[in-house]
């Protein structure tokens, strides 16, 4: 089976199948692993895998974001407002509003995040669909 293209766009009105490869993994941040599950004009797909004691720094963009957090637990600061994070929570950040989470010790943490419209900058990372 060949490997798909790298750096393309989905198109939204075609169905699209992206399986998970260790290519489709890479270096965000240190120790933050993040796979862009898909991508196209619409919204921009991805999951993130942080190890123990991991943070993703206090940041924003021009995106909304809305999230779920599968594996692990930590803090996670909106705006001037903090709360716990833990497997099973979502969230939904509007655009352009500062957002971080540092993650506990001792527990790995995954999450899959949602943001609208697309990532663009995140194209270098994204595959093309394998189907159907």
């Amino acid at each position: 089976m060949s490997v798909p293209s790298k750096n393309v766009e989905g198109d939204y009105a075609t169905a699209g199948f992206y399986s998970d490869r260790p290519e489709a993994w890479h270096d965000f941040l240190p120790g933050v692993k993040r796979r862009v599950l898909v991508n196209n004009s619409a919204a921009t797909a991805a999951m993130f895998r942080v190890v123990p004691g991991g943070e993703v720094p206090v940041h924003s963009h021009s995106q909304s974001q809305y999230g779920v957090c599968l594996e692990g637990s930590g803090v996670f600061t909106v705006g001037d407002r903090s709360w716990r994070l833990k497997k099973g929570d979502s969230y939904y950040i509007p655009p352009s509003v500062r957002h971080g989470v540092r993650f506990d010790p001792g527990v790995g943490a995954v999450l899959v995040e949602f943001f609208t419209p697309m990532r663009r900058e995140m194209l270098r990372e994204t595959f093309a669909s394998e189907g159907p």
